[in-house]
This record gives structure tokens, sequence and C-alpha cells, in this order.
């Protein structure tokens, strides 16, 4: 982490700096930071991401909401909120996103209606979240770690789980941000094992999200709900 205007440093980001179990930031000065390192950095009140290879990434949920906002989303229509049965209507379905990422499908599921916990395990990238939220705030509540080892007095009704993507054998490169994400997350090898929790786990389904070509990560879904270039598996539990 560059120690470039420390002092102006948001507090979750002065209390990541203490809390090294959790986070293990170190501080380096400016000047000692180079295009060859990868790190965080803050500067003109905004957490970015600087990686040696593919260059600079933040998150900005203003400009996602306001692009969901400009949508005429009707939800019988759309996958992802059919996978997780999302009416619009009633009380809202408690779903945890296990996987938040870049946080854009949070986005899209708070958008739509739900009573959502999302989690994220990779510290560079929950402290990227913390602060997307902090400059635009949204309706879900972040937390820090793998949901399998984090203890709470409610099941919810829907896990929804986006594990990293296998790679393509003959595609154009992915987008810039994705790119950078998947060199600080690496790969998922333990799906199936995460998928088996969640399907322990939820009371009512499991919504998994894959590439239209990839297979399912367990065989037999009950059902796929099938978009431009996604797949969302759907696992009722009975």
């Amino acid at each position: 982490m560059s120690d470039e205007n420390a002092s102006l440093w948001p507090d979750f980001l002065k209390s990541a700096l203490h809390e090294n179990e959790r986070f293990s930031l170190v501080v380096e000065p400016e000047r000692k930071l180079c295009d060859l390192c990868d790190y965080l950095y803050y500067r003109e009140e905004i957490l970015s991401f600087h990686s040696n290879e593919l260059g600079e990434m933040s998150f900005d949920f203003e400009e996602l909401m306001k692009y969901h906002q400009r949508q005429n989303y009707a939800l019988s229509k759309e996958p992802l909120a059919k996978a997780l049965a999302i009416k619009g209507s009633g009380e809202k379905r408690v779903i945890w996103d296990t996987t938040c990422g870049t946080g854009k499908d949070s986005l899209l599921i708070s958008f739509f209606g739900a009573k959502l916990t999302s989690f994220e395990r990779n510290p560079a990238v929950f402290l990227l979240l913390k602060d997307a939220l902090r400059r635009f705030p949204v309706d879900f509540h972040l937390e820090f770690g793998d949901a399998r080892t984090l203890s709470h007095s409610v099941r919810p009704e829907v896990i929804y789980y986006d594990p990293m993507y296998p790679a393509k054998k003959k595609s154009a490169l992915a987008r810039k941000e994705m790119r950078i994400f998947k060199e600080i997350v690496g790969d998922d090898p333990d799906s199936k094992e995460f998928l088996e929790w969640a399907l322990k786990t939820a009371t009512e389904r499991v919504v998994v999200k894959r590439p239209l070509e990839a297979d399912p990560i367990k065989e037999k879904p009950t059902a796929s709900y099938v978009g431009k270039s996604t797949r969302y598996d759907m696992y009722k539990i009975f």
C-alpha cells in the first residue's frame, strides 16, 4: 500500500492498516514504489489497485447504478431475477452473494430487490469494494471473509455463487478490469466443495453463474436460465 495521502485516508482504510490478521497491509513510501510493483494507493478520494502488467483498477458503483436505472427491467424476463426467484413484490428474499468480486452482480441483485449480504474473501478486492460503497452507498451489506467460515444466526433463502470463469481456449482478451481482477484473485479450485456447502446452507435454492459453454459444476441442475453470454444454473433444495 502506498503511503501517499495517508493523512486523508478514509476511516475504513486506516482501521484496516491495524488489522494485521485480516489484511496484512504493508505501507511503503511512495518513492519506493515503482511501475514494476502491484499495490493499492489512495488518490483524489479514490482507492485504486496498480497492476504492474495491466494498469489501474477501481470500482465505480454510481455509474453502474445509473445504468440500471436507465433500463426498463422486467423481472419476469431477466434470467438472473428468475433464477433467484425475485418477483419484485412482497417481502424481500434473503440472499447471500458469496463471491462479490467487482460488485456488479451484487448491485444488480440489490437493484432487483433483495435483502442482500455480499461476501468477499480477497482483502485487496474487499477494500476496493468498501471504498466504492463509501463513495456511493448501495443497499447491501458487505462482509470480509469466506462465507463458509463466518457465523450467522439466520440462514439465507438463496445463495448466489459466481466462481472465477475458466479460461477460454480461443477468444479475444477480456476487458482490462477483469484481467486485473483475475490477476489479484486467481482461480477457484474449490468450486465443487463450495457448492456442496452452499446446498447444505441455503434453505430454498442455490444459483451458480456459468459461461454458456461451460459444464455445470454439479450435474443435473433443477433449471438453467440463459442470457446472452451467461447461464445461471439453479439447484432447488427440497
